[in-house]
């Protein structure tokens, strides 16, 4: 299981980005091999963090949900997480 967190004040930005996830939860369960749990946490920062597993891989909002995608991959790829992940 791959635990994605997005972490920031409560507002549009946080929400669009648990929104993203919540659209693309599919796409990454099914290139990860794995199952992706989302959660959210309230955080002092205007701009959300996205964490994966605890560890802070990005801040802000993407360009597209596309972008979102390729930030997580990376992240789970670099952490050697998926042999899946590095295609």
């Amino acid at each position: 299981m791959v635990l994605v967190t997005v972490r920031g004040r409560d507002n549009y930005w946080r929400y669009t980005l648990y929104s993203w996830l919540l659209e693309v939860r599919d796409i990454l369960e099914r290139e990860l091999g794995e199952h992706v749990e989302i959660t959210v946490l309230d955080g002092e920062s205007e701009d959300p963090e996205l964490l994966v597993d605890g560890e802070l891989v990005g801040v802000g909002i993407p360009g597209e949900e596309g972008y979102l995608i390729e930030i997580l991959k990376k992240a789970l790829a670099a952490r050697g997480c998926s042999e899946r992940t590095a295609r």
